[in-house]
């Protein structure tokens, strides 16, 4: 869409600056991590709006990657990856992806390779990274959890490259666009092109920003309007609002039957309801037109009140010391047994005593094929033994990734009977072992 708008002033370019400079928060007034409900805006100056549910600013994310911020996504363990296109006429800077972590603090970049304007990115199950690049060779990439490359895909072009891409659930099918009339589709499982999603080209004859929704359907960006489509492909409802220029770029789902949009024309972001098209809030971004791009939700996990999860094994920590686990906790403290140990170092032990917390929720980041429990991730407190002395404390999280558990994580933090922090380390991957939520 981008490409269809005549070349600014260098003087409007500088006033963009100013105002996404003027919404700079200082330091003292730093969020303290992404919540649930948060929202994530991508401006074109290359910065990112961080916001509440409701649409209030918490602060400006200014990062190292230069070039213009576009399509966003999560990991598992809640950091935000932002891609940027070129920042300049030879793309010689920007033209990258750079992460965040949970408090809103830059990474750096993540991953290397990109060749002409990266402009989504999603993750599959597995901790994979896929990046939809625009332009030059519009590859798709796939990167491991720690930036590198895997694999390069080609998927049919239309327009442009393969620009906007969502996995469906079964993480083999990626639909995209193409700044073209339809959905597409690709199969990176057996590196094989699908036939397009929609038989019926859409009538703006342009689509960008994609979501898949949990019913096989996709809600897309098309321009003139925001269309869904069901699980056929066919067109079933469109939204739009009135005096909105024919600009809509981008999309992302809320997970509770709404969804957020940009209008890359406007700078104004809107909260629709899916099922009757209503405008449930909208706020304008930036006072400039041509500023807003895309929308990131940090989705809600869901709360699951019965099962357990069960399992055990080792992971390193970033010292290199292995720290070794074993358990089963049921999400109902009441409901037992309850067992917690864990063994790091020369010889020391935590060993629970009393679940005093607990929490089980489905991440919707977390996607386990098939699911085996409505919940994937377990966060407990409790009391217990350090070095068999009483009065120790302990809070963790485990996940459940899906068989064979090398993408199952443990986080935990443990203190001793003085409040004393004895053994801390925060969503390490299972070397050995594996996690497994059940019913």
């Amino acid at each position: 869409m981008e490409r269809k708008t005549p070349r600014k002033p260098q003087v409007l370019s500088l006033a963009i600056v100013l105002a996404s400079a003027a919404l700079t928060l200082p330091a003292d007034a730093r969020a303290d991590s992404f919540a649930s409900g948060d929202i994530f805006i991508s401006l074109h100056t290359g910065e990112v709006q961080w916001r509440g549910s409701d649409g209030t600013l918490k602060m400006v994310l200014v990062g190292t990657v230069p070039g213009k911020a576009e399509g966003m996504g999560f990991d598992a363990a809640g950091n935000l990856y932002v891609t940027h296109h070129c920042a300049d006429d030879f793309c010689l800077l920007g033209d990258s992806v750079e992460k965040w972590t949970p408090n809103g603090t830059s990474a750096g970049q993540f991953g290397s390779g990109y060749d002409c304007n990266p402009t989504s990115i999603v993750f599959d199950n597995s901790a994979h990274a896929f990046a939809g690049q625009m332009d030059c060779s519009a590859d798709t990439l796939k990167f491991d959890s720690t930036g590198s490359m895997m694999a390069a895909y080609d998927p049919a072009a239309e327009m442009r490259g393969a620009g906007w891409i969502d996995l469906a659930r079964d993480t083999c099918t990626m639909f995209y666009t193409s700044e073209g009339p339809h959905v597409k589709q690709f199969n990176l499982c057996a590196n094989q092109q699908l036939s397009d999603f929609n038989a019926v080209p859409f009538s703006s004859g342009e689509s960008h920003g994609l979501r898949v929704l949990p019913d096989g359907g996709v809600l897309v960006a098309a321009g003139s309007a925001i269309l869904r489509l069901d699980a056929s492909g066919t067109l079933v409802q469109s939204y739009d609002v009135v005096g909105e220029p024919d600009t809509w770029l981008a999309v992302d789902l809320v997970g509770d039957g709404t969804f957020w949009a940009t209008n890359w024309g406007s700078s104004d972001v809107v909260h629709f309801d899916m099922a009757s098209g209503a405008v449930i809030f909208s706020f304008n971004a930036n006072p400039l037109p041509y500023t807003v791009k895309a929308v990131a939700v940090k989705r809600a996990p869901t709360l699951v009140s019965k099962g357990r999860m069960t399992g055990g094994g080792s992971i390193f920590t970033d010292s290199g010391m292995r720290v070794t686990h074993g358990f089963e906790l049921h999400c109902d403290p009441a409901d037992n047994p309850n067992n917690l140990e864990v063994n790091w170092g020369p010889g020391d032990r935590f060993h629970l005593e009393t679940l005093t917390f607990a929490e089980c929720t489905d991440d919707p980041t977390i996607d386990p094929n098939p699911p085996a429990a409505p919940f994937d991730t377990y966060r407990g407190k409790g009391t217990g033994r350090y070095d068999n002395k009483p009065g120790a404390t302990a809070e963790w999280k485990l996940t459940d990734a899906g068989e064979p558990g090398r993408n199952d994580t443990f986080s935990l933090t443990v203190w001793d009977a003085n409040g004393t922090v004895v053994l801390t380390f925060q969503d390490k991957y299972l070397t050995y072992g594996n996690h497994q939520a059940h019913k």
